[in-house]
């Protein structure tokens, strides 16, 4: 379903330091890196290195962000939820979640596709392995075949390697085996 957005484009450039904030519905795919990106950035706040111009107000040090410096505090701290089954809250768990939601916000039928695309490689093997039934043991009687084309009023004359008596180069053996399968 669509989600409208809670922001109305008058009165942001006050509260929210000039800048409508972004749509992180779809900021796993908008962005290079994706849930590896987003991760490292919400993992990635460090203390300000010497050498360094002293952020704006309002702004913190990340060394994942393009420009070092963002317009987003640290968000997430350790222990700062607690989960039902006992996992310890880190802040990169807590990143990792959020990270994995995010994903599915930019991919909701994903679940689905994944799931057609299992269906479509087990209906591609069920339909080989009937194809190769059908070709080795129902047709295969029809390959072992033998065409033996004759000459009309020669029909005798055919050995039994396939060539015209009186043209083969074997034509005495021949003549020795049909003797010998006459008796």
């Amino acid at each position: 379903d669509f989600m409208p957005s809670p922001y109305v484009s008058s009165g942001i450039n006050a509260e929210y330091g000039g800048a409508l904030p972004p749509d992180l519905t779809l900021i796993t795919i908008a962005r290079e890196g994706g849930s590896d990106y987003l991760f490292s950035l919400l993992n990635g706040y460090e203390p300000l290195p010497a050498g360094e111009n002293e952020p704006s107000e309002g702004q913190a040090y990340n060394p994942y962000f393009h420009g070092y410096y963002i317009g987003m505090a640290q968000q997430l701290y350790n222990e700062s939820v607690d989960y039902e089954d006992g996992t310890i809250p880190y802040a990169s768990q807590l990143a990792k979640d959020v990270c994995e939601y995010l994903a599915w916000t930019s991919h909701p039928y994903m679940d689905e596709a994944k799931l057609y695309g299992i269906k479509a490689v087990a209906s591609f093997a069920v339909l080989t392995g009937i194809a190769y039934y059908m070709m080795r043991v129902k047709r295969g009687h029809m390959r072992l075949r033998r065409i033996a084309f004759t000459v009309p009023g020669k029909e005798k004359e055919i050995s039994a390697n396939g060539n015209l008596s009186n043209f083969s180069k074997y034509k005495e053996v021949d003549q020795a085996l049909d003797k010998w399968s006459r008796k």
